[in-house]
């Protein structure tokens, strides 16, 4: 039965759109690129939700994992504050089971124990728009694509000359932004930086020390047009952070504890692309190269875990109008990853490290046909890889108005997660695993009114060869554990979203999500919270006064089976933003205004209530 409060937000929420469009959009007018092809969010058979530049500015959120928490069916764990270590789940999915991507460029880490994303250190940083794809796309973006996909788009100037500077903090926290850019004939660029500073809070949910954080990041992009068929693009993003976190007890190793450990994490990305545009469509070559060096240290400043991951790639894209009502996509990628991880010790300052690297070949395609108002598309792949072989995946979607304020949308298809070096080649390793797959069928109806949307999307996955740390199936040189392909998942969930302008100056948002999220033997999967809810109020108080409210609940979700339960909790963010004048705007936020305390994972810290204040100027 619901309590009160779970009655409160279901109220709220309803149904809705899944997507966050602005009060003066049309939901239908909404485009996204998630899919690689540019469409309608009105055309897609799957569910998406969209975080403009206007949202991103908006909720006012440093981290993409905060943002992602306002989008439907998502859950975040964290291992402390700021910094840490962070994870998202998309429909009660794996940790690794979700995929990033910024501008088009995957951002794994080989040397990750499953080889997927830290969102802890993903700030947003120059973002100007993210979208979320609940669901597989596998077929279409490969390995980790099996919960979800979101894409993370940086800035790109629309003006000769563009400027702009941010200040925000308060107390022992804060942060600044700055970005240059313009846009002349033929010639497009972009300059921006960003610097984060944060005492934090203790890593240890008992601790009286706290663990700080810093982070620095460079941005550079440059676009040139040589006519209007071919282009050149180029993208760097390189950032540097420290996190301050805790552990384990040397003389008590099973007592978790403030520590002064700490770790330091240096990441670079970078991307050429050329692109040729023709009458009927286009086609881009890209090559990128991403490496991540993590190092951990204990208290001492002794390093004790050093690891470099490094990817290289290459992708080829095409899309393809066949007629005006079939569309064709398709392409080539080519990756080869990385791995080198080594655990320095007082008996070892400077050990061998532990090498290892795969490759792997793909090919996909997508046909889309419009049959009349129902547009059906079909996608297929098939992976190459050194590990362990061929392997082939398919996925249909469907998208079906009914009538001006009614659309069916629903899609049948398989995921596919590669196993990571770490669980191949490193001591806990085991070479024949073979790759984890899902299948999953979801469908649901939108709804249009006069002033909102609602809608309802109802979904079933199911994941099998899912890879999990055991003991019974190891060798005798792992006594300790290993990984095998032993698991089995199934989900399954109902989502209900809604948007409504309430009147002319007051807008609503809302979403709720009822998961069953459980394993082969029926038992609970760990922090994955059996309901998830948020509402979101933004009122124009005046001509240039905007406030805005959110709330958020998290229903009880299982730590792990030695830790137990996850109570339940709810947070409220207040928000407002003045615009000075046409080129300086004064803004802030309460952060967890109730101060309310709460655990992500079992043991670990959250932060508090927090008080920011700040200062966004256009420069030109």
């Amino acid at each position: 039965m619901l309590n009160s409060k779970t009655a409160l937000f279901l109220t709220a929420s309803l149904l809705a759109l899944p997507v966050f469009a602005h009060a003066d959009e049309a939901p239908t007018e909404v485009v996204v690129s998630i899919t690689r092809e540019t469409l309608p969010v009105s055309k897609l058979g799957q569910s998406v939700a969209v975080l403009s530049d206007a949202d991103i500015t908006a909720y006012q959120s440093l981290f993409v994992a905060d943002l992602l928490t306002r989008t439907p069916d998502l859950s975040i764990a964290r291992t402390g504050g700021p910094g840490t270590a962070t994870t998202a789940s998309i429909r009660g999915a794996g940790a690794d089971h979700t995929l990033y991507i910024l501008d088009g460029v995957r951002l794994n880490d080989p040397a990750q124990v499953g080889g997927g994303t830290n969102l802890g250190l993903v700030s947003t940083d120059d973002a100007s728009r993210i979208e979320v794809l609940r669901g597989p796309l596998s077929t279409l973006w490969g390995s980790g694509a099996m919960g979800g996909v979101v894409s993370i788009t940086s800035r790109t100037p629309s003006q000769p000359l563009e400027g702009d500077l941010r200040f925000e903090g308060f107390d022992e926290y804060g942060s600044a932004r700055a970005g240059i850019g313009g846009k002349t004939s033929g010639l497009t660029w972009r300059l921006s930086g960003s610097t984060y500073n944060d005492r934090g809070v203790s890593s240890f949910a008992g601790g009286a020390e706290k663990d700080g954080f810093t982070q620095t990041t460079l941005n550079g992009k440059l676009r040139y047009d040589f006519n209007e068929a071919f282009s050149a693009q180029a993208f760097s993003t390189t950032s540097h952070s420290r996190s301050d976190f805790d552990g384990y007890n040397p003389v008590a190793p099973y007592n978790f504890m403030d520590t002064g450990d700490f770790g330091k994490n240096d990441n670079t990305l970078s991307v050429v692309a050329l692109t040729h545009r023709f009458t009927r469509g286009e086609q881009t070559l890209s090559f990128s190269i991403t490496d991540n060096d993590s190092n951990n240290y204990n208290p001492d400043s002794s390093p004790n875990y050093v690891a470099n991951g490094h990817i290289e790639a290459a992708d080829y894209h095409i899309s393809y109008r066949l007629s005006d009502a079939t569309r064709l996509l398709g392409g080539l990628s080519y990756e080869r990853d990385t791995m080198s991880v080594a655990y320095p010790a007082s008996w070892d300052p400077n050990p061998v490290p532990l090498k290892a690297s795969s490759t792997l070949a793909s090919v996909y395609g997508q046909v889309t046909h419009d049959f009349g108002p129902l547009d059906v598309a079909l996608s297929a792949r098939h992976d190459d890889a050194s590990s362990f072989g061929g392997n082939d995946i398919a996925q249909v979607t469907v998208n079906a108005p009914l009538g001006e304020h009614l659309r069916l949308h629903a899609s049948a298809g398989q995921g596919v997660k590669v196993p990571s070096l770490y669980q191949l080649y490193s001591d806990y390793g085991t070479a024949t695993l073979v790759e984890e797959k899902s299948t999953t069928l979801d469908g649901g109806v939108d709804y249009g009114f006069d002033g909102g949307v609602f809608s309802v999307s109802l979904f079933t996955r199911s994941v099998r060869d899912q890879i999990d740390f055991v003991y019974n199936t190891c060798t005798l040189a792992q006594p300790y554990g290993c990984y095998g392909n032993v698991g089995r998942t199934e989900t399954r969930g109902v989502e209900l979203e809604l948007s409504k302008d309430l009147t002319d100056s007051l807008n609503l948002r809302g979403n709720y999500s009822f998961l069953h999220a459980r394993d082969g033997n029926g038992g609970l999967l760990p922090r994955r919270p059996d309901q998830i809810g948020s509402v979101d109020l933004t009122w124009t108080a005046t001509d240039k006064l905007n406030l805005g409210l959110g709330l958020r609940h998290v229903g009880e979700a299982l730590d792990t089976a030695f830790t137990g339960m996850l109570k339940a909790y709810d947070l409220a963010d207040l928000r407002a933003n003045y615009p000075l004048n046409d080129r300086l705007s004064l803004y802030g936020r309460i952060e967890n205004a109730g101060d309310t305390r709460y655990q992500t994972a079992g043991g670990y810290g959250q932060t508090g209530r927090r008080v920011w204040v700040g200062l966004q100027a256009k420069l030109f």
